[in-house]
């Protein structure tokens, strides 16, 4: 083998071992779901549709994701939350892309599959791909990207680090100090390997957890068994300890609904309870937050105690629901 070719190989296998294993991984469950969209073309547009007999844009995208076990939220809005935000010129495979179709805000969105293409629950074609550059359409109603696929860690990089430190929160993400100060703490611990899911909903039930741990509750025996929480359920004990404590109601139907997403409503009603928050001097102008509201009184608490300020647009989104990230950075401003 004469030397250049040799020289040549070693630069490969150089090059090849520098990338980074979290970055092939993610890389790979982007080709993933950019071949089961794919599997998909061609489905008819159904308004409300979450399945292949039809779709719209975001029923699509979730159910794509969630062959690949990503969770995602249901409606365009909710889906434009999630993940990070990411630049045009950045756009990588995987990506969820967002269109203003109205000039109102996000009314639209499709799943990037590179080359500047992207697949989509188009109302007239269907599931079909276009163009995130087409003059004559796409273009202009370009609104915005994030990316929703984490990267993965290969069993290779699953041991476990220090407490407060996960694979998947990287040092620039958003709220890793917050993450780090109640991971080192224990109040909000990962998954085995040292893994946190930063993006993934929290339960009532998580959030029972979490709260009996950083408050130290015990179940007091105040408060009658929910029908849908026996004594077999993984978190019996925390449940009827925040319960005990009046931090949670179950309904009227005497069930606690454990499963159940918790959104950033509840929370600021829940936090109010646990923390003691005062009431506001000042009240907070959210748009989407009337006086009316049941839960008026607990936003403005949690927003005049610097729990959470709500987002750059004056809205609070009491609907949303809460990710892992989302609780550490609200419990670490609560306790700190």
């Amino acid at each position: 083998m004469n030397k250049k070719l040799v020289a040549l190989c070693m630069s490969l296998v150089m090059l090849i071992t520098l990338i980074p294993v979290e970055q092939a991984s993610a890389s790979s469950t982007a080709d993933k779901i950019v071949s089961i969209a794919k599997e998909y073309t061609g489905t008819p547009y159904r308004y409300g549709g979450t399945t292949p007999s039809g779709f719209d844009c975001s029923g699509y995208i979730q159910y794509v994701f969630n062959k690949e076990d990503i969770s995602l939220p249901r409606t365009t809005s909710q889906q434009a939350r999630v993940g990070t935000s990411v630049n045009k010129s950045q756009l990588q495979k995987g990506d969820l892309v967002f269109f203003d179709i109205n000039g109102s805000g996000i009314s639209h969105a499709g799943i990037y599959i590179g080359n500047d293409n992207f697949i989509h629950a188009s109302s007239s074609r269907g599931v079909s791909v276009a163009s995130v550059n087409d003059p004559h359409y796409w273009k202009d109603r370009y609104h915005s990207a994030r990316r929703v696929i984490e990267p993965e860690v290969t069993k290779e990089a699953l041991e476990e680090l220090p407490a407060g430190q996960y694979h998947d929160v990287r040092s620039n993400f958003w709220a890793r100090t917050e993450i780090k100060r109640v991971g080192e703490q224990g109040y909000i611990t990962g998954y085995e390997g040292s893994i946190f899911k930063p993006n993934n909903d929290v339960t009532r039930a998580q959030v029972a957890i979490i709260l009996s741990r950083t408050l130290d509750l015990k179940p007091t025996g105040n408060t009658g068994d929910f029908n849908d929480v026996n004594k077999n359920f993984h978190a019996y004990d925390e449940v009827m300890a925040v319960a005990d404590a009046g931090l949670f109601n179950g309904n009227s139907s005497g069930n606690f609904n454990p499963n159940e997403p918790f959104t950033r409503e509840h929370l600021a009603v829940v936090f109010s309870r646990a923390f003691d928050l005062p009431n506001a001097s000042q009240e907070t102008a959210f748009k989407d937050v009337d006086p009316s509201r049941q839960s008026y009184s607990s936003i403005q608490r949690l927003a005049a105690s610097g729990i959470t300020t709500g987002y750059e647009d004056q809205t609070f989104r009491p609907g949303n629901t809460t990710t892992r990230a989302q609780l550490a950075v609200f419990l670490d401003n609560a306790i700190n």
